[in-house]
């Protein structure tokens, strides 16, 4: 239990520091001081370009990336690892071609659900929007609780389900004393310990005896663990091809990242966070991808792969050097959590609820907000109390059905001013629903992921209800 100490002060003292930090800026800036609730949910344009990148990678970075990542890297072997580089431009890609865009939107909004209902007027596609946004997060929360939990578990020797009591009341603390600016400052300070304790993690993995050696006789055993497709040629190049569509060009249409777009300060803000989020990036995924490829090599017999990192932090150090360095990961962890926890009950609210009872008053949205949040914990946790072996492909899942969802809509909205609501809604709907069909359907023969055929369906029928559209403008025009 020794290595369970640290890891409480940390969350305390984190929790403690951000708030402060918070409310010590949110006095400074006087932009939103007459409406509560939007200083809760968004917190005004205040990310400049160091917290901008800190918040959009520690965002992106999760469970999946910590937990899920390597146990894929631990089976697939450097294949898998990448693969996960892949999505290093994700950064260049949400800020440089999104955030110029609702940079220059005149009004401040607080969810990209109230952007997609202001951009296209058409009630039935925020709803749909807003039900997939918040199921979507649900799932992917509940991937976070698990990974959390297996990391407490794993290090500090307690029980699965006491793990995951201690992570669901700690995300709790988190994200109901705080609004959007307490998140992202916890996020920026999370990132950071994030990055030095990826970095001790791999040294320490470095410095093991005889590393060199057992490499090389596992890879003479199993040579494709130095394959690009991975052990069992699982990983070929449509399957490749197709996740840098899901974990890079995709990741345009996930809410939780886009939404720090809503909150940025300034162009020279953009600039600084593509530079440092592409840095960022790269480290925090080669690291832990890496850390869980050379875990082969020192615990080969694993029956859970999800275990290795536990199992790196646990076996390598000290009880209570493990407690210092589980930070690292359960910082990422939690700065997924309570991103997505908090946007998915602001949309509950404020998309939902607010605009069948526009009168309500300030201080109730919050409190409703924060009520909203516990259901949201509960019902995560309900799924997370039987996890399945590998939580990696529970994640890629959700992200692809968000990405089916948002993209095209978000993209056309930014980018296309004559697409209207009845095209969004078809092009949201066709992707959603192919997607659906297609997760049915695996493992494809052809070897791509569903995300792949389902945005290009999701495209076609943009394009086509478009065309129809413009057509029938037409038409009605020279009529007259």
């Amino acid at each position: 239990m020794t290595s369970l100490i640290p890891v409480l002060v940390y969350l305390a003292l984190s929790l403690v520091i951000t708030r402060v930090w918070s409310a010590r800026q949110a006095k400074q800036s006087q932009q939103f001081c007459e409406d509560k609730a939007k200083r809760f949910f968004i917190g005004g344009a205040f990310l400049s370009g160091p917290l901008l990148a800190l918040t959009l990678v520690a965002t992106y970075t999760s469970a999946g990336s910590f937990i899920g990542g390597p146990g894929a890297a631990y089976k697939y072997g450097l294949g898998w690892v990448w693969l996960a580089v892949i999505q290093v431009p994700v950064v260049i890609l949400t800020l440089g071609v999104l955030g110029p865009k609702f940079l220059a939107q005149k009004r401040q909004y607080s969810t990209i659900i109230e952007w997609l209902d202001s951009r296209y007027n058409n009630r039935l596609l925020s709803n749909i929007a807003m039900f997939s946004l918040v199921v979507g997060f649900v799932a992917m929360i509940a991937v976070q609780f698990i990974g959390g939990a297996r990391l407490l578990a794993g290090v500090t020797g307690i029980s699965y389900e006491l793990g995951l009591a201690v992570f669901v009341f700690t995300v709790l603390a988190y994200t109901l004393t705080g609004g959007f600016r307490a998140v992202v400052l916890t996020d920026a300070l999370q990132g950071i310990v994030m990055l030095i304790g990826l970095m001790v993690l791999l040294v320490v993995i470095l410095m093991q005896p005889d590393l060199g050696s057992k490499l090389a006789a596992e890879t003479a055993t199993t040579p494709e663990l130095l394959s690009p497709h991975g052990v069992g040629g699982g990983l070929g190049w449509p399957m490749m091809l197709s996740f840098w569509v899901l974990i890079c060009f995709g990741t345009m249409g996930l809410p939780h990242t886009i939404v720090r777009l809503l909150a940025v300060k300034d162009k020279q803000s953009l600039k600084r966070g593509m530079i440092w989020g592409t840095l960022i990036c790269f480290l925090m995924t080669l690291i832990p991808h890496l850390c869980g490829f050379l875990g082969r090599i020192i615990f080969p017999d694993l029956a859970i792969p999800d275990q290795i990192m536990p199992r790196l932090i646990a076996q390598l150090m000290t009880p209570f050097g493990a407690g210092i360095l589980l930070a690292a990961p359960i910082a990422a962890v939690m700065s997924s959590v309570d991103s997505m926890l908090l946007q998915s009950a602001v949309s509950i609210v404020r998309d939902g609820i607010v605009k069948k009872r526009p009168n309500m008053g300030a201080t109730q949205q919050v409190r409703l907000t924060q009520l909203m949040m516990i259901v949201i914990t509960a019902l995560a946790c309900f799924w997370a109390v039987k996890p399945p072996d590998m939580i990696v492909w529970i994640n890629l899942a959700a992200f692809g059905a968000l990405q089916a969802v948002f993209l095209w809509p978000i993209l056309a909205g930014l980018f296309f001013p004559s697409v209207g609501g009845k095209t969004a809604l078809i092009a949201m709907c066709s992707g959603m629903v192919s997607y659906l069909l297609l997760q049915l359907q695996i493992p494809l023969q052809a070897g791509v992921h569903p995300i792949v055929p389902a945005l290009v369906i999701s495209l076609l029928m943009l394009l086509l209800s478009h065309f129809i559209s413009q057509t029938r403008v037409k038409r009605a025009i020279s009529s007259h």
